[in-house]
């Protein structure tokens, strides 16, 4: 009992000077856990010297249900990764308006595109900036198999699926999908339907579908699955068969490629990707990557990333917050051979960039946002019972072959 009531003392002891010198800071952000966080860390003390204060960053698991949980918390900035985050956040009164922030004395609203803006706008105002942006579907392979298929595009999704059609009838299966995900089951089906529907149908369409204004039974949207299931549950086209798909968990797909023994050479994967390669493989030398193939829109890209958000609009926090989304800010981040920060202000120079992965994947990213061609993950921006759940069970209920297309399509207007 005595040993018990020593590590009461202890853990209360120690909490209560963890929160006390969490307190001195001048401006305290919370924001979500990630493997880059001491890069994150060393750009806030650019700042600190930059304004002569000190600024504090604690990481928690989910910071909008931190934020919604702890309504009177003292954080001033929040780093949301989602911008249905920043909307559920400021419909309930937890954010401040941006609109009117200046960013390296322009507007900030000329730092993104309109897509970008109106998806953290709620009743005409603007309640976030953009710190950073990746692609979410890319189009990966194996940089030594690919030397046999000298012929093929890359370019155009029409041409790969009948040229990878014809070496399935040949017995070559050239597609490695694992996507098994758990809880999440039918998420990275959602990134091939997105990227086949902004490619085939344009933007009007992808933004009527995020906001779910356009019915799930719909020709764009049937015809989207339907190009996604006559390629990849053709016979032989896929390595282990179509029930590899469902079957083999999503982060064991770079070894799958990778690997010697099978021949397939293609697969399809967000950014993701590059976090579950083996050590023993080269970028460049033994894999690489282009931006998903294009139907009759070229030139768009589907990504995902990360807001900053103002939980309190004084002076220095504004500032902070300005400085965050500056395009100076992930400079020194860039510089580590590893990075993989990608800034989503447009003015941001990549020549600080030292990692090639990031440097392509930054080329794919800001041609797209120069053009007016970037499209947030729609799965993300719609109504969250469909988008991260309806519509991942269709999907997986389509790829197991479960039930007709149609009727899956009509089951899921049901549940708008």
């Amino acid at each position: 009992m005595k040993k018990f009531f020593i590590y009461i003392i202890f853990f209360t002891t120690t909490g209560l000077f963890s929160y006390i010198g969490f307190n001195t800071y001048d401006v305290k952000i919370i924001g979500p856990v990630f493997d880059e966080i001491n890069y994150l860390e060393n750009e806030l003390s650019i700042i600190e010297n930059e304004l002569g204060i000190k600024i504090g960053y604690k990481a928690v698991a989910d910071p909008e249900t931190f934020i919604v949980e702890n309504p009177d918390t003292d954080f001033d900035i929040g780093i949301i990764p989602n911008p249905q985050g920043v909307t559920n956040l400021a419909s309930r009164d937890l954010i401040k308006n941006v609109s009117t922030v200046t960013i390296d004395k322009s507007n900030i609203y000329n730092l993104y595109p309109d897509h970008l803006i109106n998806i953290l706008t709620v009743d005409g105002k603007l309640y976030g900036g953009w710190i950073r942006l990746f692609p979410n579907s890319l189009l990966w392979y194996d940089n030594n198999k690919i030397e046999n298929y000298s012929n093929i595009d890359l370019s155009n999704f029409e041409s790969l699926s009948e040229y990878t059609k014809k070496l399935a009838d040949e017995g070559t299966p050239s597609w490695c999908l694992n996507s098994e995900s758990g809880a999440a089951q039918g998420i990275i089906q959602t990134n091939w339907l997105e990227n086949i529907l902004l490619t085939k149908y344009g933007p009007k369409t992808y933004d009527r579908w995020s906001n779910l204004d356009i019915e799930a039974s719909s020709i764009q949207i049937y015809s989207s699955i339907k190009f996604l299931g006559d390629l990849f549950l053709y016979p032989g086209i896929v390595q282990g068969g179509a029930q590899t798909i469902l079957g083999l968990e999503f982060k064991n797909l770079p070894q799958y490629l990778l690997d010697e023994k099978s021949t397939c050479f293609l697969s399809l994967g967000g950014h993701y990707f590059i976090n579950y390669v083996d050590e023993k493989y080269d970028y460049e030398k033994d894999y690489n990557f282009v931006a998903m193939p294009s139907l009759n829109f070229e030139g768009f890209v589907v990504g995902f990333g990360d807001s900053l958000v103002m939980l309190n609009n004084n002076q220095i926090t504004e500032q902070v917050f300005a400085k965050i989304l500056s395009k100076d800010f992930g400079i020194s981040w860039s510089n580590n051979s590893d990075s993989q920060f990608i800034s989503a202000n447009v003015q941001f120079d990549r020549k600080s960039i030292s990692n090639p992965f990031t440097k392509k994947e930054f080329k794919i990213i800001h041609e797209a946002l120069q053009n007016n061609k970037f499209r947030y993950d729609a799965s993300d921006i719609m109504a969250r019972p469909i988008g991260a759940d309806k519509l991942w069970k269709t999907l997986t209920a389509y790829f197991k072959e479960e039930e007709s297309l149609v009727k899956l399509l009509n089951q899921l207007d049901e549940q708008y």
